[in-house]
Order: structure tokens, then C-alpha cells, then sequence
């Protein structure tokens, strides 16, 4: 039985902890407590990690003018082909980086073939899209501009034109990428994009608590950690991102298109490595 390879990834806890009780009173931490929790502490630390404040990429250096531009063409409607639709409108940042659609509706009212998944955090990942087709977010970020479904713009000279046709564009390329001689080009657009991603980074209390704040969970919390634990979901969903880090089967027990009802067979990673 074939079995799809996907990118693996926990975001929901990250969510949920940033959403969920963030105004909430903390938990006091009684004396003979303590060495439990700091137990529980260590253990959690082992596994996880505290998210950064941003995903730094030695190729493309994060600086205010790059993500300024970037967070301006995330939002521009003018990168697909007639207006309907921006980075924002599958990666909706006011709805968690995601749109809520099974699959999402392209600039002619076509739709993909996978989910779009969030944006937030995922500059983190060892990879992009879901079968990692993309080594990082800037390369991502170039590829539903001129996909047929997504974006649909015919050519990248057609993306430039359009960016060129627009001065305060010209002035912001200029200022973010100072020493190019021609600064608005394709790659320099998805090199802003990739670089205001790489701030979309969402710490929660659950950061907190692996920096040492054992106040940050209440006491419900801590043994839902310690149940996450004991039950072996970190073999997954370990790290600063809780997964993301590496290809998982998925339907690892059984087919999982039974309990889905879906009618198509997504062979992950497979279809590109055939």
C-alpha cells in the first residue's frame, strides 16, 4: 500500500497557546511542586525548543527595507494576472496564514490540488509546500506567481513590468536592494517576500515555559505536555515548531482516504521523485 509523504508540522499548538488564555492569570507554582515541574521542565526542554525571533537566511540577509517592501508585495494584487488575488489571499494573515478552504481559489476561479498551508512560522520548516518542492520561502515565493492555477501570470518579465510601471515600487526596490544596479527584478521580489516571512515568527507562553518561566502554563497544561510526551507524539513533533523538520507517511497505520472521503490519491513526494 502506497503511503504519502508529507511535511510533518504541529502549528496548532503554537496557536492555540498564543490565542487561548494569553490574558490569563498565571499559574502560582506551589513548594512541593517544584521538583515536578522542574522535571517536567528539563524533559520539555529536551525536546523542544523556544522560537526565534525571526528565520534568518544567510542568502538573503533580513533588513527593515526588505521587509517593508516584502510585506507590501505580499499584499498586492498586481502579481497575479487579473487582480484577483495576492499572497494574502490563500495566506491570510488575519485568519492564522491560512484561508479556511479545502483547497484554495485560484486568480480565474480554478482550485489547487492541496491546501495552502500557513505562513506563519513556516520559514522554519526544512522545506515548502507539502511535498518540499521548495528549499525555503524565498524560492516558495516565486512559484504560485506563475503557476496557471494560482496566480497566473504568464511570464516573469510580464511580474517586473507591472512592478517597474509603479514608482513608489521603483523607490522601495532601490532602498531594500542598494547595490543593484537594476534592483526591481523577479528574484529580488521573491527575496522580499521570503524576507518579511521570515518575521512572521508567533512566540506564545508555551516559549515562555521552555525559557525557564514555569509560571507560564497552568497546572491543566502541564499534564497535557506530559501526556503529549508520554504518549509518543514527539517521535513527530519535537523542535521550535513542534514538526516541520522532517518527511512523515501519512496514513503510517492505515490508508487515510476512507476516513477522508477524498476521491483523489495525493502521493505527497512521490509524485516528484516518482
Amino acid at each position: 500500500m502506497k503511503k504519502t509523504l508529507i511535511l510533518a508540522g504541529l502549528v496548532g499548538i503554537t496557536f492555540w497557546m498564543s490565542c487561548s488564555g494569553g490574558n490569563e492569570p498565571k499559574q502560582e507554582v506551589k513548594a512541593d511542586d517544584g521538583k515536578a515541574d522542574q522535571e517536567l521542565l528539563a524533559q520539555a526542554q529536551g525536546l523542544f525548543q523556544a522560537l526565534p525571533t525571526s528565520a534568518e537566511n544567510p542568502e538573503n540577509p533580513i533588513s527593515e527595507e526588505k521587509v517593508k517592501l516584502g510585506h507590501y508585495l505580499y499584499f498586492d494584487t498586481r502579481l497575479s494576472k487579473t487582480g484577483n488575488n495576492s499572497c494574502n489571499s490563500c495566506h491570510n494573515l488575519a485568519t492564522y496564514g491560512v484561508d479556511n478552504e479545502p483547497t484554495s481559489k485560484g486568480d480565474n476561479g480554478g482550485r489547487g490540488g492541496r491546501n495552502s498551508p500557513t505562513t506563519l512560522n513556516a520559514a522554519l520548516h526544512l522545506a515548502q509546500f507539502w511535498d518540499g518542492r521548495a528549499k525555503d520561502v524565498e524560492e516558495q515565493a516565486g512559484g504560485p506567481v506563475l503557476n496557471p492555477v494560482e496566480m497566473a501570470l504568464p511570464s516573469k518579465k510580464v511580474c517586473v513590468d507591472r512592478l517597474k510601471a509603479v514608482k513608489e515600487y521603483q523607490n522601495m526596490f532601490a532602498a531594500a536592494f542598494p547595490n543593484d544596479k537594476d534592483p526591481v527584478t523577479y528574484d529580488n521580489m521573491t527575496k522580499a517576500i521570503g524576507a518579511f516571512e521570515r518575521k512572521l515568527i508567533t512566540p506564545s507562553r508555551f516559549d515562555s515555559y521552555l525559557k525557564g518561566d514555569l509560571t507560564a502554563l497552568n497546572t491543566e497544561e502541564k499534564e497535557g505536555l506530559k501526556s503529549f510526551i508520554n504518549a509518543g507524539c514527539t517521535a513527530c513533533h519535537s523542535g521550535a515548531l513542534l514538526g516541520g523538520d522532517k518527511f512523515m507517511k501519512f496514513g503510517l497505520v492505515n490508508d487515510y482516504h476512507p476516513l477522508t472521503g477524498s476521491s483523489d490519491k495525493d502521493h505527497g513526494k512521490m509524485d516528484l521523485t516518482k
